[in-house]
């Protein structure tokens, strides 16, 4: 079950299909709850709530053995929301009444949904998208070079010019697997995925080509070329755009709603004018 936004007051059933009313709650309505609780523990009220939270996956509620689940459904629920509406993953809110000496007069009942894992009452530490955009932030990404065809980094004018990214060994490439030490992503085993996203080619002489998600080729496959004007001594770079995937645990991968663009290393070509020559035999 998901929504358009995070933000929104409340939404039609509770993802089993009984039609009951969830409420989804922004991180001021749930900093009031935990308020709320603490005073009404505090004056010893004949009747409380008690709180916890599980992920928002199929079949978690409290009790389940597998309550720290991090599911696709979870970060699609508040896909595509600002930060002000919370970037989940979501996780289901549930109640239940105690008396004032905390024993339970009742079983537990969902009572809404948050974008604010962060900030539900009752809720572990938890893993965030804030978290797991910092660690995708955090990565060492390869740094592209160009390959380029003439060999030697030499070309003519007119000459199609053959252009190649390549990967160097320092750094994750696309679909090389990262590790953030669990320490910064809330204790949990995460694995952040680079994933190309675009080329840029800059060409050192005001033009450039994409963005694309060819990596070019040498002759006569390749298909990102460049024919130069006039002579002289260019630049030559590939800013790639990564995006990424993560997954907790080992389970499944799970897009990240943000890119990296990376400047490639300048590669320096020399472009020369030839020189027709008259030869008598």
């Amino acid at each position: 079950m998901g929504i358009a936004s995070g933000a929104a007051a409340d939404i039609g059933g509770d993802g089993t299909g009984d039609g009951v009313r969830i409420k989804v709650f922004t991180a001021q309505e749930l900093k009031d709850l935990k308020a709320s609780a603490m005073v009404a523990k505090a004056k010893k009220a004949p009747i409380q709530y008690e709180y916890t939270a599980v992920a928002n996956c199929p079949n978690e509620e409290p009790g389940s053995t597998n309550a720290d689940a991090f599911c696709p459904s979870a970060a699609a629920f508040c896909a595509n929301n600002t930060p002000e509406q919370g970037l989940g993953p979501s996780v289901k809110l549930y109640r239940r009444e105690v008396d004032a000496a905390g024993k339970p007069q009742g079983g537990w009942e969902q009572y809404g949904i948050t974008c604010f894992p962060q900030f539900a009452p009752g809720a572990s530490p938890t893993l965030t998208m804030e978290l797991i955009l910092a660690a995708f932030h955090d990565t060492k990404f390869a740094v592209p070079t160009v390959q380029i065809q003439p060999k030697g980094n030499v070309t003519l004018v007119t000459l199609p010019t053959y252009f190649q990214v390549v990967w160097p060994e320092a750094g994750f490439e696309p679909d090389e697997v990262d590790k953030p030490d669990p320490a910064t992503v809330a204790g949990f085993n995460v694995e952040i995925r680079p994933v190309l996203k675009s080329v840029n080619y800059i060409y050192g002489d005001g033009s450039s080509s994409g963005p694309t998600e060819s990596l070019g080729g040498p002759y006569p496959e390749g298909d990102v070329t460049k024919e130069y004007p006039k002579a002289g001594t260019f630049q030559v770079r590939a800013d790639v755009t990564y995006g990424g995937q993560f997954r907790v645990n080992g389970g499944q991968w799970i897009d990240i709603p943000d890119v990296v663009v990376i400047q490639g290393t300048p590669e320096p070509l020399q472009v020369k004018t030839a020189k027709a020559r008259l030869v008598t035999h």
